[in-house]
């Protein structure tokens, strides 16, 4: 490396490199050692909130439907039975997508991934929001989901490239916390908009947010610390430290542990010059306990989505809320949930030493106990709701977060869009239960049925994460 102290236009010169499908390729030039620290603090501080923006808008695209659906349905008269067909069909082609969505983070570029899906969902919205007819507006919400899938992985993969598996826990809860501004801020503004304007500006609002959403990302993310003129994660941690550069290491099996016997789904094999398509069938397709998560992020969406599809309606029809009223409660359900992530993963990293697993058991049992209380509570005081609805939020917020963190640390970071993407194709699977069966049980058989179903899966959601409780990170390179 270069012993001179080059400039700031120097050290991100390689940013300007044009960008195409392909991942860029390594950069030529090298941050001196001396630099490295403040250069690589201040690329990663970029990519997390770069992404973290970018997906809170990615939320705004999704999340109105929900709270636009009171005003809708009275102005169309699409009952919530096809509401609920709409979330179901919108579930699933976000989850197959969502799976797509990981195996091209893996092998394309990023930055052109997130803009391109961005600029799709907004012309989506939009289409939607100017559209009549129950099935063009179906099929125009289900392509919306199927955008949204290139949202989340692109950016899992990012993050795995900046932030090593011991920091994850905190860093990744940061990042999950856009789940909820985006939500909070939606809640919000489509209320308002729906309530004020009628329902098709909740829709034609965001699209336009949309747009600025993909030029912020275009201009902002990136790819690969080495793209860029700088070392490995793993390098940079090394530096900070005090110490030299490290040498790659063999790695230990997908799950990491080092020595003794070998929980669930761990495989010693040397990983260091294998190919993205054998480091993904090893540790993706044949690692049963990231299998064994996946299953668990089903029941861990059946309890969210449910909430998120249904809260406000529920709210309204159930305890006799106002919409505005039920809106607002469902902003806590979000607000709560932020607090979840960042507890569980400062909990994982701090004390269980990476173990994601017995965080996600505790949380979902207090999401079971929140939940029961929320569906027999006879109270009218709002004050009630807001607190058992922030509890729900609270507790499943945090298991729908350690699962990204914890397929991402199982796979590690060369296959980490493909485990997140299928994480997510199992957790949007739900939406025959949160979509369509949710919205046919409480038509039929009352919300005291639907909300058992809730809580069915809010218990069931701790028999998988259970059965992979010492699940951890292997070494990647030199951790």
């Amino acid at each position: 490396m270069s012993l001179v102290d080059d400039p700031w236009e120097t050290r991100l010169a390689p940013a300007h490199a044009p960008a195409t499908l392909t991942p860029p390729a390594t950069s030529a030039y090298r941050v001196p050692d001396q630099q490295v620290v403040e250069t690589f603090g201040y690329w990663r501080r970029r990519q997390l909130w770069s992404t973290y923006l970018g997906y809170a808008i990615f939320y705004c695209l999704r999340k109105n439907l929900s709270i636009a659906l009171p005003v809708m349905s009275k102005a169309t008269g699409i009952d919530k039975t096809t509401f609920g067909i709409f979330f179901t069909l919108h579930e699933l082609s976000y989850g197959f997508a969502k799976m797509a969505g990981g195996i091209a983070a893996d092998r394309y570029n990023p930055r052109v991934l997130l803009t391109v899906g961005m600029l799709l969902c907004a012309l989506m919205n939009l289409i939607f929001g100017l559209g009549a007819g129950v099935t063009m507006l179906g099929i125009v919400w289900v392509l919306n989901g199927w955008f949204q899938g290139f949202g989340f992985p692109p950016c899992a993969r990012v993050l795995s490239y900046w932030y090593a598996p011991r920091e994850r826990g905190v860093y990744w809860g940061l990042f999950n916390t856009s789940h909820q501004v985006g939500t909070i801020a939606i809640s919000v503004l489509a209320a308002i908009l729906a309530s004020q304007f009628g329902w098709r500006w909740a829709f034609i609002v965001p699209a336009g947010l949309g747009v600025f959403g993909a030029a912020f990302l275009w201009n902002r993310v990136r790819d690969r610390p080495q793209s860029l003129g700088l070392p490995s994660v793993e390098d940079y941690h090394a530096i900070r430290e005090g110490g030299p550069p490290s040498t790659p290491r063999q790695e230990p099996g997908p799950i990491g542990s080092n020595s003794g016997s070998q929980p669930i789904g761990s495989i010693q094999e040397e990983f260091s010059h294998a190919s993205t398509a054998e480091i993904i069938r090893r540790r993706v397709w044949r690692n049963p306990a990231l299998w064994m998560v996946c299953l668990g992020n089903f029941f861990v969406y059946v309890v969210r989505s449910s909430v998120l599809n249904w809260a406000p309606t529920y709210l309204s029809e159930a305890k006799n809320f106002p919409l505005h009223t039920a809106s607002g409660l469902t902003a806590l359900f979000e607000l709560a949930g932020l607090f979840g992530c960042l507890l569980s993963g400062w909990v994982t990293d701090r004390y269980l030493g990476g173990r994601r697993a017995p965080a996600c058991v505790l949380w979902m049992l207090m999401c079971s106990i929140f939940v029961f209380a929320m569906w027999k509570s006879t109270s009218t005081n709002p004050a009630v709701y807001a607190f058992l609805l922030s509890g729900v939020g609270f507790s499943v917020y945090g298991p729908q977060f350690l699962v990204g963190v914890m397929v991402a640390d199982l796979a590690t970071k060369r296959a980490a869009g493909t485990a997140v993407g299928l994480s997510g194709l199992f957790g949007y699977m739900s939406g025959f239960i949160s979509g369509g069966l949710m919205g046919y049980v409480a038509t039929h058989y009352g919300w005291n049925a639907g909300v058992s179903v809730i809580l069915g899966g809010s218990m069931l959601a701790c028999i998988p994460f259970a059965l992979t409780w010492n699940a951890k990170a292997p070494v990647e390179d030199d951790e």
